[in-house]
């Protein structure tokens, strides 16, 4: 199940909240060697801010984490216009009605292969949800060339931004998906999702899209 946080519910899942982070530093900055500040063995940024929506999955709100991604409004600061704006062949989508998505992390331990692509359709699948919800209608996102064909072939309708660049040791490429009731389904049926995979709780109400 993947839990939306929220600033209104975000008080239920401080201990998901502090394994994200510190899944983050392990896979990041340990293993990846992203050049990102840490603080006290957890990665965090200035966009993860009380405005960020998280979506983490686990059986329960304390059970462990096995995946994770942020969501951010456009109309604010957020890393695509802020520092990857390079990446776009005109001005990146922004506005009330677009999110971008990063920091999608996988559990450290979760195995290469399969089990990661059906990680990365559950988190697809669990952002189209979310945006739904909250009314969004496009979500931009950057991939690397190892998740960029994974990403577009989850099932949703994405166009790239403007071509692969080169940063550091990899290539990197800008994205906008269309979010819609029909390519929710899509991605549902091309990855064998059977149900909902979202879990959001505000307040006493329990909904999933």
């Amino acid at each position: 199940m993947i839990h939306i946080i929220t600033a209104e519910n975000r008080r239920h899942y401080h201990h998901a909240l502090m394994e994200m982070h510190r899944q983050r530093k392990e896979v990041f900055i340990d293993q990846m060697k992203w050049r990102l500040e840490e603080s006290a063995g957890i990665e965090i940024d200035s966009y993860d801010c009380p405005e960020a929506i998280y979506l983490i999955e686990a059986s329960a709100p304390r059970a462990p984490v096995t995946g994770s991604a942020r969501l951010l409004k456009t109309d604010r600061p957020h890393l695509l216009a802020d520092h990857f704006r390079f990446l776009c062949d005109h001005e990146p989508p922004a506005g009330p009605d677009v999110w971008e998505a990063t920091r999608f992390c996988p559990a450290p331990d979760t195995a290469h292969g399969q089990p990661r692509h059906d990680l990365l359709a559950r988190i697809i699948a669990g952002i189209m949800e979310t945006a739904l919800i909250f009314g969004t209608e496009r979500v931009t996102f950057v991939a690397s060339a190892a998740l960029a064909p994974l990403a577009a072939k989850a099932g949703w309708d994405v166009a790239p931004l403007g071509r692969p660049r080169r940063v550091g040791g990899d290539r990197l490429t800008a994205f906008v998906a269309s979010i819609d009731q029909q390519g929710l389904k899509r991605v549902r049926q091309t990855n064998g999702i059977k149900a909902p995979v979202t879990r959001f709780l505000g307040g006493d109400v329990t909904q999933a899209a």
